[in-house]
């Protein structure tokens, strides 16, 4: 079942509790709930997290679930957050992209962000 908070009457409640699972590590929690949310609040979600709280996130999901945040990502932002991603997380969660999102990525970097693994 996917939820959509627009719809949720308790979407402050429902944010709340995936924030408090993030925060104290209760994985599980975190990934049942937030991997149900609609993907565009996902993304909004995401969007709003410090750092500190999205590198527990990508340690809470697979880099094929990261990826379908990250597809929908502003490529600025894209650029931003791929620098905060172990190397082997990032190359794998660009595999799991579309070739077509992948592809558009990587034309968006210089060729040294390229070469030197940013």
């Amino acid at each position: 079942m996917m939820i959509r908070l627009n719809e949720y009457q308790f979407k402050e409640e429902y944010t709340y509790y995936i924030l408090q699972s993030l925060k104290v590590g209760k994985k599980e929690n975190f990934r049942r709930d937030f991997l149900n949310m609609h993907s565009m609040d996902q993304v909004n979600l995401f969007m709003e997290l410090d750092e500190t709280k999205r590198l527990r996130a990508y340690s809470f999901l697979s880099p094929a679930e990261f990826g379908h945040i990250f597809a929908e990502l502003h490529p600025l932002q894209q650029k931003k957050y791929i620098l905060e991603l172990d190397h082997q997380y990032a190359i794998t969660m660009l595999n799991e992209l579309p070739s077509d999102n992948a592809t558009h990525f990587i034309g968006l970097l210089s060729n040294k962000e390229v070469f030197s693994g940013a």
